[in-house]
């Protein structure tokens, strides 16, 4: 008698998250649009824009492969090399581009997009989940379709693919899932080394259920799983210049040593202390500081919202203290936030769901025009990778 009511339930949060999955594509599509309409007012082609920063680097490794060195600057140091960037995205676009024949440019844009659509259908299962509604669920998944850095989910970026692993692996465990968390959780280790935190999650969830003696064998299998594709990434990235340690070398360049937090204090004090008045005015440090800020708050409600799994928390408060604790180019960190973003929209998802329909369409859509623009300045017009 409750196989019926089962089956049309599953069929109905199928059909949700969808419905979920197209509200993403939609507001993405008006932020693109944008994009592309200010690159191209400004002179510059769609191939231009779409090897710009981490999308060249990535596109160019599925095209050529990894380099079988580290170049060194005179002082002995590593010089900025390919080998720091994980290998799961670049197969991706190179398999992609193998089997249709599209350019590698265009098989990137294909596969971010195909991804950040299962992230946004992760986002609303996940948002349900914690007890939201399905006005919240839409909300959520809009919400983080426009914000600020959404842009990384447009171009061949690794946030897209990593956002979808990162979603469904939270969903997995929160439903105690735990060998779909794991090998979710190993997926997401081959894409981006932030997987670390993730990693960390699943590992403290499942060591709880072994030391509670729940789910009997499947909690071993998430932890054996979850750490494989990190080490699966350095062992590999390593092997193409001969030597075990070979990423962390890489890495050295790109300025992302752990310093427990000094870079970014350091970067805070200089933008709220007005010691560089011209970072005071420049628009992408006060994203930073918001992010940092935000973050922050964002991780305290949470912990006091009941309804807020703990491991939805302790994934967000890693991913802060990680961000924090890295220094690295600072106007990096709120894209590096990006894929957690959905869990601390929750907070705001919510409230914003009881708003008339209208009001939130106007909200998605002003709000995918300023993603747009804000992406045009940070991808055309301003120098550093952002």
């Amino acid at each position: 008698m409750t196989v019926v009511p089962r089956l049309t339930a599953t069929r109905t949060a199928h059909r949700e998250a969808v419905v979920a999955a197209a509200v993403q594509l939609a507001v993405a599509a008006v932020g693109f649009a944008v994009l592309l309409l200010v690159n191209h007012h400004l002179g510059h082609g769609t191939r231009w824009l779409l090897y710009r920063w981490d999308s060249g680097n990535y596109l160019r490794i599925a095209e050529r492969g990894y380099p079988r060195l580290i170049p060194h600057r005179p002082d002995g140091t590593p010089d900025y090399t390919r080998l720091a960037f994980f290998p799961l995205v670049p197969a991706l676009i190179r398999g992609l581009h193998l089997a249709t024949g599209l350019p590698a440019d265009c098989a990137g844009v294909l596969i971010s997009w195909c991804a950040a659509a299962v992230a946004g259908a992760g986002v609303y299962t996940l948002v349900r989940h914690c007890g939201g509604s399905r006005g919240a669920g839409y909300a959520c998944v809009a919400l983080w379709s426009c914000s600020p850095y959404a842009f990384a989910l447009w171009v061949p970026y690794s946030e897209a693919v990593f956002s979808a692993l990162l979603m469904w692996s939270l969903v997995a465990l929160v439903r105690r899932r735990w060998v779909a968390a794991g090998l979710l959780c190993a997926l997401a280790g081959a894409v981006r080394p932030t997987a670390t935190v993730l990693i960390a999650t699943v590992v403290l969830a499942a060591g709880g259920a072994v030391l509670r003696g729940r789910d009997g064998a499947r909690p071993w299998a998430a932890l054996a799983l979850a750490p494989l594709g990190l080490l699966g990434g350095w062992l590999y990235l390593g092997s193409r210049v001969g030597r075990w340690d070979g990423w962390f070398e890489a890495e050295r360049a790109w300025g992302q040593t752990f310093d427990f937090g000094a870079g970014t204090a350091d970067f805070l004090r200089q933008v709220l202390l007005y010691r560089d008045p011209r970072a005071v005015t420049d628009v992408r440090h006060v994203a930073v500081v918001a992010v940092v800020l935000l973050t922050a708050a964002a991780v305290v409600a949470l912990a006091l919202d009941r309804r807020v799994p703990w491991p939805l928390v302790v994934v967000v408060a890693g991913a802060w203290l990680l961000m924090v604790g890295t220094p690295g180019s600072p106007y990096s960190k709120p894209r590096f936030m990006l894929p957690f973003l959905p869990v601390p929209l929750l907070l705001a998802a919510r409230p914003l769901a009881r708003v008339p329909l209208g009001v939130r369409v106007c909200l998605y859509g002003g709000g995918a025009v300023v993603s747009g623009w804000y992406a045009a300045g940070l991808l055309v017009l301003f120098d550093g990778s952002p």
